[in-house]
């Protein structure tokens, strides 16, 4: 790999941390409940130290360009439909994209860590994936709260 191609999957990783910061910091400003409005402040700061450290590697003073094998599958391009941001939206599809997105971000550093030759970047990558995991697993108990309230 070039090292056009490694700067651009790096900068992709560091917009994808950027906009899920904005989609929580939007969500936190609009939701009415402490607990969640909480609950997506702190996604935010989680998305800010990602995108922290996705900068750091980008801006290294050396960077070695063959850590990746570009010829495998990411698998992070797939197909699935997600309510659109608004104003307007309701608890249930907040929590509902923010699953997506969570799941989105896993599913590429793990595809990142993969594809990477470099065992101290691949654990990055890895920390990564898992701190999204984490992030969809705590979403993906809100929204079952949310969605399916007559279970509880």
């Amino acid at each position: 790999m070039d090292l056009a191609q490694y700067k651009a999957v790096i900068s992709e990783a560091i917009e994808g941390e950027r906009a899920a910061k904005q989609f929580y910091e939007n969500v936190a400003q609009r939701i009415k409940d402490a607990y969640l409005k909480e609950l997506f402040g702190n996604f935010a700061q989680e998305e800010a130290k990602h995108e922290k450290i996705l900068s750091d590697i980008l801006n290294q003073e050396e960077m070695d360009t063959t850590y990746f094998d570009f010829e495998k599958d990411f698998k992070v391009a797939e197909t699935f439909e997600m309510p659109e941001v608004t104003a307007d939206m309701d608890l249930k599809s907040a929590i509902g994209i923010a699953v997506k997105n969570e799941e989105a971000a896993m599913k590429k550093y793990a595809g990142l860590a993969e594809n990477c030759e470099d065992e101290r970047l691949k654990k990055v990558f890895l920390d990564l994936a898992s701190m999204e995991r984490n992030h969809k697993f705590k979403m993906e108990e809100y929204f079952v709260d949310v969605a399916y309230p007559e279970i509880w």
